[in-house]
């Protein structure tokens, strides 16, 4: 089994713009605030976890609308 020290959370105004991250350690728990969002803008999120050996695959992105 592995286990992940955190998770990269990226997101942007495209599907193939995923220039903003924030990183959370996994000891933090599974709700976050993200407070860097507009109001009425469409985003699009991915999630990558991690570890010591380095960081995994993106997942599949995902579309939220406002």
């Amino acid at each position: 089994m592995v286990s992940f020290l955190g998770y990269n959370i990226l997101w942007g105004i495209a599907s193939d713009k995923l220039y903003q991250t924030y990183q959370v350690f996994a000891d933090a728990g599974s709700n976050l605030e993200l407070r860097a969002l507009t109001v009425g803008q469409d985003y699009y999120f991915a999630i990558e976890a991690f570890n010591e050996n380095g960081v995994s695959k993106m997942s599949e992105v995902v579309y939220i609308e406002p």
